[in-house]
């Protein structure tokens, strides 16, 4: 710095010289700091929590990092597999959630009725609700318009078409769910020591043809259900995993995962129907756990199409490990009376603010 200010003919202040240099000294040393705690920060996060480019998205770190502290019952993997295989892999694959809409004949008077309904509410809150549900909604829209303008009154349509798109779009009937085979439901209840003699004989009937009739088989699997548990809380699988399909390897990075899913074990017995088609595929790609992309909250590794009849296309299979996946316990946070306690302060809002409706039970209380 001295030598330039020289060779353009100034001479410089030592004085002043010495306090720009430290500042630049103190500039240099806080970016070289920031510098090395973001580099610090990522590597951290790579190593523990695993690559961001597996991640359906930003938010789902937060889901990451919120498995890495899950709370559950761990299993035991030293049990090898009922015919000698090892205990510890058992294969996964993935499959798009399916949705079901509607057919109700009111649907399709559903959105002119959430249209009319929420202009009448903006009508009503302007000029009161005396009679406006008798009024002529041409006549709401217009006076609307001439006090708001036309932009305002398209907002709310379509305010009120998004209400309704709410209502006749597909629900998710498979958000967050996971089928597991026969053999992988004996694995799990064995890995957690819940394979007694009473769920074991339940699982025989389950696994057997037309020896029992379908009430021991209801009673069976009301079982495994009611008495281990099995379904009634989530279940997580939270690790690193190679990055392979199908048994063959397509990269050397170790793929991290977080699954959160309710489990639903299929037998031969039960599987009728649209759930033959599923447990097919299954049994054809050999794979002990099939997970919804709902399910799959990071790591998806390319899931097939589901319509909910049939899967497109075959399986990309890879492997998971046993003692990653875990039963989470139960943690309430009993909240019932906080809740109960919220509704009832916006019905004494409300009952303030319309007065013209009834606030209570069924029969007017």
């Amino acid at each position: 710095m001295y030598k330039d200010l020289t060779d353009k003919g100034i001479t410089p202040n030592t004085q002043n010289l010495q306090r720009t240099a430290h500042s630049m000294a103190i500039t240099a040393i806080l970016q070289d700091a920031t510098n090395r705690a973001i580099i610090s920060s990522e590597e951290s996060l790579r190593l523990y929590i695993g690559n961001p480019g597996f991640f359906k998205n930003v938010e789902d770190i937060q889901k990451r990092i919120g498995g890495l502290v899950s709370t559950g019952d761990d299993n035991v993997t030293s049990l090898s597999n009922y015919d000698g295989s090892d205990g510890e892999l058992y294969r996964c694959a993935e499959i798009s959630d399916y949705e079901v809409a509607s057919n109700a004949d009111i649907m399709s008077e559903l959105q002119e009725k959430m249209r009319d309904g929420e202009l009448r509410e903006i009508y009503g809150n302007r000029y009161g609700f005396k009679g406006v549900d008798d009024l002529d909604i041409g006549a709401v829209r217009a006076r609307l318009v001439d006090d708001f303008g036309e932009d305002a009154v398209k907002k709310i349509e379509t305010r009120a078409n998004n209400f309704y798109e709410a209502y006749t779009c597909g629900i998710n009937v498979a958000d967050g769910a996971s089928y597991i085979t026969a053999d992988m439901c004996k694995r799990m209840l064995r890995a957690r020591g819940a394979l007694t003699n009473d769920v074991a004989k339940a699982i025989n009937i389950l696994e057997s043809s037309n020896k029992y009739s379908w009430m021991d088989q209801k009673d069976a699997y009301k079982l495994i259900y009611d008495k281990v548990n099995l379904v009634t809380t989530k279940y997580t699988a939270y690790g690193f995993r190679d990055h392979t399909t199908n048994g063959k390897k397509v990269s050397n990075l170790a793929v991290p995962y977080y699954n959160k899913f309710a489990l639903f074990p299929i037998f031969d017995c039960i599987a009728t129907g649209k759930l033959k088609n599923v447990y097919d595929k299954m049994k054809e790609s050999k794979v002990d756990n099939l997970l919804m992309t709902s399910a799959v909250k990071v790591g998806l590794q390319g899931h097939s199409e589901f319509d909910g009849n049939t899967i497109s296309k075959p399986l990309n299979v890879y492997t998971q490990r046993l003692s990653a996946l875990r039963r989470q316990l139960n943690t309430d946070p009993e909240e019932g009376d906080v809740v109960a306690a919220g509704t009832q302060m916006i019905k004494v809002c409300l009952s303030s603010l319309r007065l013209d409706r009834m606030y209570g039970d069924m029969t007017g209380e």
